[in-house]
């Protein structure tokens, strides 16, 4: 089998993903007949892990796959993963698989609390431009409340005047990366690997969704914000770091994926509703259902 090389935001993930690669173990380190409620045993023993030194990154390694916490947002991601490759393919032991995991929102509609989602597509949601006119209809010296979600706030002046003949149909529009000619906003996972990886995962007796996950640089904070990314791109969950990880796996030509496990809904900013225990123990039951059937980690 060719090596996987896992990437996780932070290590509140990478500890759970560890954790469902290594079971449940005692502390005498025989493996327990059930797994526990918690999402990371106390028992766990992090000495039953290959300690991997990836450049600057310490990864945490069992027999084919390691696991690395890169950072959040994509330009930690990007580099976490760029490096990881760069090292291992200069050894000699190159990765042949690289996939992004970790806690995430679900839309609604799509995915609630502990549900896991696959992405069939992973979209750079907020990378690009925006197009249009200021919207005249928007009293002066106030501002529109997606924009003050992504922490821009008014000047007092007014709204400038329209100028003659300008066609009000543009106002708001948003231009992709691919609108712009400069590339693609959008990474399309291989479909044998989405097939795969929902096959292994739905053993686990998870509810399982496929669909576009996106990553934003700013996470959605207002239920504004979330409708319009669903009228735009349909999505079933959003993270952070999917499409950056995709984008330096692509770089080395090594095929990637993305999953998630849904810790809240898309919407108005409620940390109180999260449940990151939920989250936390899906993501574990994931990595280790990903181990106990390694076909779900076969390179397309």
């Amino acid at each position: 089998m060719s090596r996987t090389l896992i990437v996780t935001a932070v290590q509140a993930e990478a500890d759970a993903v560890c954790a469902g690669l290594m079971g449940s173990w005692s502390r005498s380190r025989g493996r327990s007949a059930e797994a526990p409620a918690a999402p990371v045993s106390p028992d766990w023993d992090r000495q039953l892990l290959t300690t991997s030194t990836l450049g600057p990154y310490v990864g945490r390694r069992r027999g084919p796959v390691t696991v690395l916490a890169a950072g959040t947002g994509g330009p930690a991601a990007a580099a976490g993963t760029a490096v990881a490759l760069a090292v291992a393919q200069t050894a000699g032991d190159p990765f042949g698989l690289v996939l992004s995991m970790g806690v995430a929102g679900g839309f609604r509609g799509w995915a609630e609390a502990g549900d896991l989602a696959v992405a069939t597509r992973l979209v750079a949601a907020d990378l690009g431009a925006e197009s249009g006119l200021d919207d005249l209809r928007e009293p002066a010296g106030q501002i529109h409340e997606m924009d003050r979600s992504l922490g821009f706030h008014s000047t007092g002046a007014p709204p400038l005047p329209r100028p003659a003949g300008a066609n009000s149909s543009a106002d708001g529009k948003f231009l992709t990366l691919d609108d712009l000619g400069l590339g693609s906003s959008t990474i399309a996972s291989d479909p044998e690997l989405v097939e795969r990886l929902r096959t292994v995962l739905g053993l686990t007796g998870r509810r399982v969704v496929a669909g576009p996950v996106l990553s934003v640089a700013t996470v959605t904070g207002t239920e504004l914000r979330a409708a319009t990314l669903t009228a735009r791109l349909d999505p079933v969950a959003e993270g952070m770091e999917g499409y950056a990880v995709a984008t330096a796996a692509g770089a080395f030509g090594v095929p990637s994926g993305e999953i998630r496990s849904i810790s809240n809904q898309v919407g108005r900013r409620d940390r109180a509703s999260w449940n990151m225990p939920a989250a936390l123990a899906s993501l574990r039951t994931a990595a280790g259902a990903l181990v106990a059937h390694p076909e779900g980690l076969l390179a397309p």
